[in-house]
């Protein structure tokens, strides 16, 4: 690989390799294969990462920006999780499942991505246990964090849902970066609702 794209890219690449050594511990040799099998690339507010119904083959790992992860149902994005800095995003059902993807993922404010094809993913997958092992704790970390959520939304009414975004501060870091219809989906309740709810409990946080 060349030099001057180290370079240009330095910055992109040593924060998903700082988000990864907490996963396991990234080598050089595991660097270097990572460098020439992905790309850095941009996307701009509002542009699609993914489009359901189509076979998604790449993994996207969020170096910059913000991203939703949505259905449609009724002409409604129906938002079922959000990827941030640090985040792998894909559609797991869809590109390690090689099926049609359940879902959209929208660049929701500028966005820079390092993307795995599903060919670079293989080769990684292959020649490299490093890359297995941190790939096998996104997906232990996804699983645990889906159940959870599952569980808070099975388990608690509206008010319950909020409450613990609150209580967590994860409605003050979603804010920063969608608007509250986003957030009132992600919550599976209406906007109306949401905002009822929000400014009875910020009351009584004061």
């Amino acid at each position: 690989m060349e030099d001057n794209r180290k370079v240009l890219y330095d910055i992109v690449y040593e924060k998903m390799f700082t988000v990864m050594n907490n996963y396991h511990p990234v080598s050089e040799s595991l660097r270097e294969l990572i460098y020439d099998n992905s790309a850095p690339v941009r996307f701009t507010k509002g542009e699609l990462l993914l489009t359901e119904n189509r076979e998604c083959n790449v993994l996207f790992f969020i170096a910059g920006g913000f991203c939703s992860c949505f259905y449609n149902k009724d002409g409604k994005e129906c938002i079922i999780r959000f990827a941030g800095d640090g985040n792998f995003c894909t559609s797991w059902h869809s590109f390690l499942g090689k099926q049609r993807s359940l879902i959209n993922i929208k660049a929701t404010e500028d966005t820079t991505a390092v993307c795995f094809k599903r060919e670079q993913f293989d080769k990684l997958w292959e020649e490299s246990t490093e890359f297995v092992a941190v790939i096998c704790r996104v997906l232990e970390m996804y699983a645990i964090e889906s159940e959870e959520k599952t569980f808070r939304m099975r388990s608690n009414q509206a008010e319950g849902r909020v409450r613990h975004c609150m209580d967590t501060r994860e409605i003050h870091y979603l804010m920063k970066h969608v608007p509250r219809y986003n957030i009132a989906s992600y919550l599976n309740m209406t906007q109306e609702t949401f905002s009822k709810i929000f400014t009875q409990l910020n009351k009584e946080q004061k």
